[in-house]
């Protein structure tokens, strides 16, 4: 991704999320607070002279309840939800987590810190600060770290861990999962009675071969 790929992005990205706070009757103070960040560095962000850190990112989509895949294809969405933990900690975790994979990943590619900056364009020593967490990536430079690597930026989003905006991840998830079903699944799964026979069929998938085998067999002859 080329410099001028970059400002783009990280300005469209900006115009999103003050469009979001706007929707949302936020001020750039309200806003900063829940992400842990200060106003002027919000402000930054939005005006796209600085591009937001994934976990930032994060932050604010589960703050607001709008899909994150939302936010990364450009496409804003309202709504609001309170965050009931410390920011701080939560952007600080996830920036290590997120500089831990990014290092897993060049080393997987066999490519040193010199060899994958020259690649996006980017010093060694800022891609070594992102890899220790010491400096937030902004999410256009993480996607192009990501795609040099052989990655996409989905594979870096929180959707295994333990708290709640990894929690959130997975029920939009698992919502668009549904929706994507066909009509007479979604009624199936809407049943009273679904999660008792969906239990059922995970007990079922968990057999061996000759255990099904010998079930069909004995259900079999008490139908005669």
């Amino acid at each position: 991704m080329d410099q001028m790929s970059l400002v783009l992005k990280t300005k469209m990205l900006g115009a999103l999320l003050r469009g979001i706070r706007k929707q949302a009757g936020k001020s750039l103070k309200q806003t900063a607070e829940i992400v842990g960040i200060s106003r002027s560095t919000l402000a930054s962000y939005e005006m796209g002279k600085k591009g937001i850190s994934l976990p930032e990112l994060e932050q604010l989509a589960f703050h607001f309840d709008v899909p994150l895949g939302g936010l990364l294809a450009r496409r804003p969405e309202e709504a609001q939800r309170k965050a009931v933990f410390d920011p701080k900690v939560v952007v600080s975790f996830r920036q290590k987590m997120i500089g831990a994979l990014l290092r897993r990943h060049r080393k997987d590619a066999e490519l040193s810190l010199r060899q994958l900056g020259e690649r996006v364009g980017f010093p060694a020593s800022r891609v070594s600060a992102y890899e220790r967490g010491l400096r937030p990536i902004p999410v256009p430079e993480l996607e192009s770290l990501a795609k040099a690597l052989g990655h996409s930026i989905e594979d870096y989003v929180d959707t295994q861990g333990r708290g709640p905006v990894a929690d959130w991840h997975r029920n939009q998830q698992a919502a668009e999962t549904f929706r994507d079903l066909p009509r007479d699944l979604r009624d199936f799964l809407g049943r009273q009675d679904s999660p008792r026979l969906i239990r059922l069929a995970i007990r079922l998938e968990e057999l061996s071969i000759d255990r099904l085998r010998n079930l069909g067999e004995l259900i079999s002859d008490i139908a005669r």
